[in-house]
């Protein structure tokens, strides 16, 4: 074989050990749902951003919801992370990532749901068909006074 064949080969390898990703990335748009699902009259407030795209602040109503759609880039590299919080705490959080486990096993493929409660932040197992708790609410924090 030439080395032109042996690189042809070795790419061609390389895209069917990854294909799934490469699948996603071609064929599918996936998306984010941030649910407040809080019991009380709370606002959650959500600001979400990519590497590349900030989505900007969001004033979620109770059982409101803000969503937005994409397709991940070529290599995989999609991440998207929100910072939500309420008057009983916040959270940093990566919302989306690429990951074959995590969006078979959690979102089902293409849809990501993420709720908040008043413990905590909620994301539907797609394989169980229910809201599992994913993260506790961190208490705010203030800054020392001088």
């Amino acid at each position: 074989m030439n080395p032109t064949q042996n690189v042809m080969i070795l790419l061609v390898l390389m895209l069917c050990m990854n294909q799934s990703l490469v699948t996603y990335s071609i064929m599918n748009k996936c998306r984010v749902h941030v649910i407040n699902g809080f019991s009380t009259n709370e606002t959650l407030e959500a600001h979400c951003k990519s590497k590349d795209d900030d989505l900007g602040l969001h004033h979620i109503p109770v059982l409101g919801e803000f969503q937005w759609s994409f397709r991940t880039d070529f290599f995989s590299r999609t991440r998207f992370s929100c910072h939500m919080w309420w008057s009983g705490g916040q959270k940093y959080l990566d919302v989306f990532w690429v990951d074959d486990k995590f969006i078979e096993n959690e979102c089902g493929g293409k849809d990501c749901r993420w709720r908040s409660q008043n413990d905590g932040i909620y994301l539907y197992n797609f394989q169980h068909k229910e809201f599992r708790l994913k993260y506790k609410w961190e208490p705010w924090h203030k800054s020392p006074t001088c």
